[in-house]
């Protein structure tokens, strides 16, 4: 009824002026009535009437349109400004010349300028000179080829002196000659990220000097190993022929060479397990018969020493894949190292549990001398060793067992406090059979 409102009130209008008219002109000037002219006059003035009312409604509906259009504008652009002063990345607009025509709340909190003093400032301006040329080359390249967008990091200075990187991307708009309008894009904080990944590169290249000098280490004893092997074996035959002749005198003396000979063997024996790859079998084995049986193994030994080895197992079954044998020999070696880092006796507490991830964790924690920051951050480098008889081969033949485990090793230690081995391996589940057993019951 509101869009004919015009029409009516024209119309009305129209009516009351015909009415007015034919009054007057009848019955006050008495001029003589004519239907035929009467007729056409009011006809008139109705279609007049109306065609104005049309119009006004028409134009009412126009206004009231443009008016609601209006404020759905300013209605979205209050949301698109509400978003863009939310988001963590800054948000920016330029003209061809480089110069920011809007910049949002984020661009405060990533350089330290303020909003109203950064606009119609060139974007370079906050560059260094260093990098501004490359930034210049690069974006020029983009409008030489017409790119429509472009991506570069830049490292760019806070104002209070902070050096961060972001990553910048950029759209850029051209007219119908393919002349550059302007550019609008998106800033990112990107500094963590370029701190890991130069972090990573470090510990990337620290892994290659480790691992070339494993390989220099494994090619050197698999030399040794060869040139000292033979003649040794030809001195240690030689030296049983004498001993048959021999007084008791030299015979003492010659237990000793015997001796020695034997440590030089077990000396050859470690070379060349860091040297040669060994076969192994991967199965699945009960971590902790493992270890009670290296436990008892070095107990009688450890008692001699006043050390008592002490076992702590929630569960009597946790199961890992991997090659037993080469296993016991890192518990062996770690169990070793513990009682000699214990002169005045103790106790070795061994620690084996199952963690909600799916992992079995070993605690193996002595209550000896510990070691220095500088030492621990040596332990397991070839031939390094803090024993006075020590090969220095024992750690990192463990090391690279238990790296070829999977397993994830860390050491806490503390000058005079001991020193806490934490081993952790993937967990398997029991077998089916036991599965089926259980089921039963």
């Amino acid at each position: 009824m509101m869009k004919f409102t015009g029409r009516i009130v024209s119309l009305l209008t129209g009516l009351l002026l015909v009415i007015t008219w034919d009054f007057i002109y009848y019955f006050v000037l008495h001029y003589p009535v004519d239907l035929r002219v009467d007729m056409v006059f009011t006809l008139l003035i109705l279609f007049i009437s109306y065609y104005m009312g049309k119009s006004y409604d028409i134009s009412h509906s126009s206004l009231a349109a443009l008016r609601t259009s209006e404020e759905r504008v300013k209605l979205l652009n209050e949301e698109m400004q509400h978003v863009l002063q939310s988001i963590d990345e800054v948000v920016f607009h330029t003209n061809a010349k480089g110069e920011f025509q809007f910049l949002n709340q984020s661009w405060e909190e990533f350089t330290g300028y303020t909003v109203k003093e950064s606009l119609h400032k060139k974007a370079l301006h906050f560059i260094s000179l260093h990098e501004r040329h490359e930034i210049l080359r690069l974006v020029r390249q983009s409008i030489d080829l017409h790119r429509e967008k472009t991506r570069m990091d830049i490292p760019y200075q806070k104002r209070d002196g902070q050096f961060r990187w972001g990553e910048v991307n950029i759209k850029l708009n051209y007219n119908g000659n393919g002349e550059l309008l302007g550019t609008v894009g998106t800033i990112s904080d990107i500094t963590e990220r370029v701190h890991n990944e130069e972090e990573l590169m470090e510990m990337n290249e620290t892994l290659a000097i480790e691992s070339q000098k494993l390989s220099v280490a494994g090619q050197l004893a698999a030399g040794i190993a060869h040139e000292v092997r033979n003649p040794l074996t030809s001195i240690n035959g030689f030296l049983q022929l004498l001993r048959d002749e021999a007084d008791e005198k030299t015979k003492e003396y010659l237990g000793i060479v015997f001796s020695e000979i034997k440590r030089i063997e077990l000396v050859l024996s470690e070379l060349l397990i860091l040297a040669k790859p060994q076969s192994v079998t991967y199965k699945r084995i009960n971590i902790i018969e493992t270890l009670d049986h290296v436990s008892k193994l070095l107990n009688t030994n450890a008692i001699l020493y006043n050390i008592e080895i002490q076992t702590e197992f929630h569960e009597r079954e946790l199961y890992i894949r991997g090659d037993e044998n080469q296993l016991k020999q890192v518990f062996i070696n770690l169990l070793k190292n513990a009682i000699e880092a214990m002169p005045h006796g103790g106790t070795i507490t061994i620690h084996a549990d199952f963690n909600s991830h799916n992992k079995v964790q070993l605690m193996f924690k002595d209550e000896g001398v510990g070691m220095k920051k500088e030492t621990l951050e040596k332990l397991g480098e070839p031939f390094f060793t803090t024993k006075t008889k020590g090969t220095g081969l024992g750690l990192t033949i463990c090391l690279r067992i238990l790296r070829d485990h999977g397993a994830d090793i860390r050491v806490q230690s503390d000058q005079g406090e001991g020193t806490t081995f934490h081993i952790m391996f993937d967990g398997v589940q029991a077998s089916e059979r036991k599965k089926r057993e259980a089921l039963q019951k």
